[in-house]
């Protein structure tokens, strides 16, 4: 067996996770797993959507035959050769399915740019976004609509390629953090003008989770309020400092759907985007989340009007995030 071939050739534990038929009648084939190996914060172009943030844990399975140490592969220099290739390809890029129609490519000599048209149900006129990069802030896939299958497929295609002939058969899944119905949960994008490293780059986001409490009292209902009326359940953060040409305030979201665009130059190039103003939420000082919780903080202090003490945690994608009390 060569090559990749999840469909026909495996199958799938009770718990749901992906099991080659092959190691149930060779012993010396076997199936090694490593769950949370890494994870990608990244952003996604849906023309239903716009541009959206993301995070997942990354799971791999490997079949193949076992060596003289009995291992298919050993697991030090599978994580390492898995992480390095997530911070090369996928994590902290704008993914683009680049058959679509509503995509169009421009090659740049300092970078590439990005012209993106995007419609949401029930709107009259369509989004445009551009985006000008530096090289490799885009992670292109060659389908017409971006589906999580079609992710995996071409991660695994990339890992499979790096891996000796004893290892038969690769399987990536990408997995969402669990987050339950009643929780409060958002998508973001953004990027740090002064980062050294991929966090600079103008579009990379999170799926993330956010915590309000009044003195010791969590209160949901506006952890809601801020997911649905504050962010619209998808929003861009930026600073003042990062307007080319539009308008924002801090501590508050676009009102209209007229373009804003935003531009900054870091150690890896140049970054400008042009949104939606109403798509975009501005901060003070830089986007990180650190100053994403304090905005949030204090947004609620003014609409409650309370003595008490308000304390956001504000999530970065998966365990990580921010708190701040006021």
């Amino acid at each position: 067996m060569n090559g990749l071939n999840s469909q026909n050739n495996s199958t799938t534990t009770p718990d749901g996770y992906p099991f080659s038929e092959e190691t149930a009648v060779n012993d010396r084939v076997s199936t090694l797993f490593v769950r949370d190996v890494g994870k990608i914060d990244c952003a996604m172009f849906d023309p239903s959507f716009g541009i959206i943030g993301q995070s997942w844990y990354v799971d791999v399975w490997l079949t193949g035959s076992l060596d003289d140490n009995g291992f298919v592969f050993d697991f030090s220099p599978l994580k390492a050769l898995i992480r390095h290739t997530l911070a090369t390809t996928l994590d902290h890029a704008l993914i683009i399915p680049v058959g679509s129609q509503c995509v169009q490519y421009t090659e740049l000599d300092q970078g590439e740019r990005w012209t993106l048209k995007s419609k949401a149900r029930g709107d009259l006129a369509e989004s445009r976004w551009d985006y000008i990069s530096a090289k490799g802030s885009v992670f292109p896939i060659h389908t017409i609509a971006l589906k999580t299958a079609n992710i995996e497929q071409e991660f695994a295609r990339i890992i499979r390629h790096r891996l000796p002939p004893s290892v038969h058969q690769l399987v990536v899944k990408l997995r969402e953090e669990a987050i339950a119905p009643t929780e409060a949960s958002y998508r973001y994008t953004h990027g740090i003008t002064g980062h050294n490293g991929l966090c600079q780059r103008l579009f990379h986001g999170h799926r993330s989770r956010i915590e309000i409490f009044i003195g010791d009292e969590r209160r949901p209902d506006l952890e809601h309020y801020v997911v649905r009326e504050v962010f619209a359940t998808n929003v861009h953060i930026a600073t003042l400092n990062q307007i080319k040409s539009g308008h924002g305030d801090v501590g508050t979201r676009g009102k209209t759907s007229e373009p804003i665009t935003l531009a900054y130059t870091g150690s890896l190039g140049t970054f400008e985007a042009t949104l939606p103003a109403n798509r975009v939420f501005f901060v003070e000082g830089e986007t990180s989340v650190e100053a994403l919780a304090r905005e949030v903080a204090l947004l609620i202090k003014r609409e409650e009007q309370t003595n008490e003490k308000i304390r956001v945690v504000c999530y970065e994608g998966i365990d990580k995030g921010a708190e701040f009390t006021v």
